[in-house]
Order: C-alpha cells, then structure tokens, then sequence
C-alpha cells in the first residue's frame, strides 16, 4: 500500500477535502481566483514575508464542507519559482497527513505554473516527489487542473493518476452506541481496521468540538470509498424513524444506494443485536449481512470484512454472514 497522487479537471473547491492548499507569494499576494474564494469563504489573507517553499496551515472554519484545514504555499518569488520549492511544499503538505490523522484527502493545485513560469510537467512532477516522500501511506493528493487541453496534456503525460499504487479505500463507520460497552467495540473495530492498513473514519477520532455535524457526516460520505454500518436496535430505530444524526446519514445512503448497480458492495452492514430483524433497519432488509450478535465474543466476522473492503478473494465459506429475505 502507497500513498497517492493524481490529477483532476475542475476547481479544488469543488467537492469535499479534508485540506485545501492555496497559492500565494513571499510577499502575500494572490491571484484573482484564489483572491474571490478567499472573500467567499471569508479566509484571512496570506501574510507578508514568507519564505518561497513556505506552507502555513490554518483550520477552515464556517466551511467544514469544503474541507477542515486550509494551507497558503508560497509557491511563486518576484514572478518566479523553483522546482525545489515545489517539492518542499509536496513535502510539507504530505508531512501535515502524518501530523494530523484526520488529513488524508489533500487538494491543490499546479503551484508555481502561473505566475511562477514553471512548467505544469515538472509542477506535477516535483509535488509527487514530495509529497510521496513525506506523506502519510494512506493519503492522497489531488492535484486540480482548470482547463481542460492543459489537463489532456497532462493525462496524456501521466496517465491521469500520477503514483505509485492504489491506497486501501477510505471507509466510514455509521453507528451509533447506547452504553460504553458499544461505543468500545465500535472503536475496536475501527482500530482492528487500521491495523490492516485500512482508512478508517469514524467520529469518536475525527469530529472536533465546533464542527458542523450533519455537514462532517456529508463529506464523509462524499468522500467514502466504502461504508461500514454498524447497527443495532438503536440505530435500527434512528433510521426508519429518521430521527439524530442516524435519520441524516440514512437519508444520504439511500439516495446513494438508488444510484449504484444492485452489485455494489460499498455498503457492508453488521447487524449487532441478537435477533438479525431487531437491529436491521426497513431499507436494509435486502441487504447480504454480517450478524455479530454481543453473545458472540469471538468477533470471528473481521477477517472476512477486511477482505471485503480490500477487494480480497474470499474463502468459499461464509458462515459469519446471514442472508435476509
């Protein structure tokens, strides 16, 4: 398992992150793009007297569904730029993954090709090499190009994913937890998850006092690769109620749900309630389970959940899971 580095055409605001990284100068200015989003998003500007390969990092407050950290790069000197400074600042930002777990999807864009002159090629090049070096093994950089020939070009360069290798998927965990003892085994399972090299997202690690709750649990799920339910009575009751921050999630699920092919395995569903139909909810009656009852201490059904995040083959038994008409 790698980290990852690849390239996208849009805006790096378009869709949710959980870093932005922002160009700007020694001398603090900006460009007129990133000098809107600023006043948009109403983030203070860059400070003066930085140095070229510099990155300051800031919490991106009152607009969690973009991403919850901001970065200024000072990616360009007096109308110039360096290939060095832009693998300083690959290296930086891939550093922040490491330092703060909840950092794993990062956007940019080509720092230093503007008003830097540096050719977009060798922009990719250097913020691979630096962020690779530094990053976090489960982390990816997204590096956004606004114009389509420009990203052509680049595709045709380099594949469109520039990397070496595709990290394991980023997962989410939905549940919610009556007692200690529920809330504990929700969180070993997420940390049994990270063991085996898996991108774990789960509250009880990444939702900080002040966040927006219902807009974290969007970007979460608008960033998930896969999703882990965990349910039980109380969460069954939640989502055909509709009710807390289970109702909100159920109603994003099912409308994702709606769109995938009937053989998606995004959703992975273990039912924690000693009757299968006590803890799974109306929607998921179809659904092919696990059912990990609490009498059960063995937890025997991870090893085959790993395998099915991971995309593994799997043994021909399947005796952890039941199937619900």
């Amino acid at each position: 398992m790698a980290n990852q580095v690849k390239l996208r055409l849009g805006n790096l605001f378009d869709g949710p992150s959980d870093l932005i990284v922002l160009p700007c100068s020694t001398s603090g200015t900006v460009t007129g793009f990133v000098a809107r989003n600023l006043a948009h998003y109403d983030i203070p500007h860059p400070r003066e007297g930085m140095e070229l390969g510099e990155v300051e990092f800031m919490p991106f407050e009152g607009a969690e569904n973009i991403a919850q950290f901001v970065a200024f790069a000072a990616s360009v000197d007096r109308m110039t730029s360096t290939v060095e400074a832009i693998c300083a600042i690959g290296g930086v930002i891939g550093g922040f993954t490491k330092q703060q777990p909840a950092v794993r999807a990062v956007a940019a864009p080509l720092l230093g090709a503007g008003a830097g002159g540096l050719q977009s090629e060798k922009v990719v090049s250097a913020l691979r090499q630096g962020f690779e070096q530094a990053a976090s093994i489960d982390s990816c950089l997204t590096i956004s190009v606004l114009h389509r020939d420009l990203y052509e070009r680049l595709r045709a360069n380099r594949r469109s994913i520039v990397g070496r290798g595709h990290p394991s998927p980023r997962v989410f965990i939905s549940h919610t937890s009556r007692t200690k003892e529920e809330e504990d085994w929700t969180v070993h399972l997420a940390l049994y998850l990270v063991e085996k090299g898996i991108q774990v997202r789960l509250d009880k690690f990444h939702l900080r006092r002040g966040m927006d709750l219902a807009q974290w649990m969007c970007n979460e799920l608008a960033l998930a690769g896969r999703v882990v339910i965990v349910s039980n009575e109380a969460y069954k009751a939640k989502a055909d109620g509709r009710s807390g921050g289970v109702g909100w999630e159920t109603m994003i699920i099912q409308g994702d749900i709606a769109r995938l092919p009937p053989e998606s395995t995004k959703y992975q569903v273990i039912v924690r309630a000693e009757c299968l139909d006590d803890g799974l909810p109306l929607y998921l009656k179809t659904r092919y389970v696990f059912h990990a009852k609490p009498s059960d201490r063995s937890d025997s059904f991870r090893e085959e959940l790993v395998k099915e995040l991971l995309d593994l083959p799997l043994d021909e038994r399947l005796e952890s899971r039941d199937f619900y008409l």
